[in-house]
């Protein structure tokens, strides 16, 4: 078996590699717009209420201290959300930087496996063309010791 032949598992296993990475990529990117979304509701439905609550005119007491109250709750409930948007940040971003280890990796595997592979060709081809011309003049010699 050649060289190139047993290095081509090893390529493989590579390529798996990136594969997986690439795919631990999309769902850390699909993570990220997920919370993305979710926060850009919470915000929406923060200033909704805030403006819904105001067009009222003048509200009593009760109504004031629930209304600031809940207020404060859903901006607890975003600054949370704000966290989970910027863990998933650092998440794409880890996942991108492992992505591009895995893809440097397979392709440097890659153009080994090719450079071993042009190597071994090379290689075929001066023995193929040493035996040609060892047989050319092996015809030559026999015609020559005929004459």
């Amino acid at each position: 078996m050649t060289r190139s032949k047993r290095m081509q598992p090893i390529k493989n296993v590579a390529d798996g590699r990136e594969r997986q990475a690439g795919g631990e990529l999309g769902a850390a990117q699909r993570e990220l717009e997920h919370r993305e979304r979710e926060l850009a509701k919470l915000r929406s439905y923060e200033a909704d209420y805030a403006a819904r609550a105001t067009r009222g005119g003048l509200p009593d007491v009760v109504r004031l201290q629930n209304y600031h109250t809940f207020l404060a709750r859903l901006g607890d409930a975003i600054r949370q959300q704000e966290a989970r948007v910027a863990e998933a940040r650092d998440a794409l971003e880890r996942a991108t930087a492992a992505w591009r280890e895995r893809r440097i990796e397979a392709a440097s595997l890659g153009k080994a496996v090719e450079h071993i592979a042009d190597v071994e060709r090379r290689a075929a081809d001066r023995r193929a063309q040493r035996e040609s011309d060892e047989q050319a003049a092996g015809r030559a010699q026999r015609r020559s010791d005929r004459s």
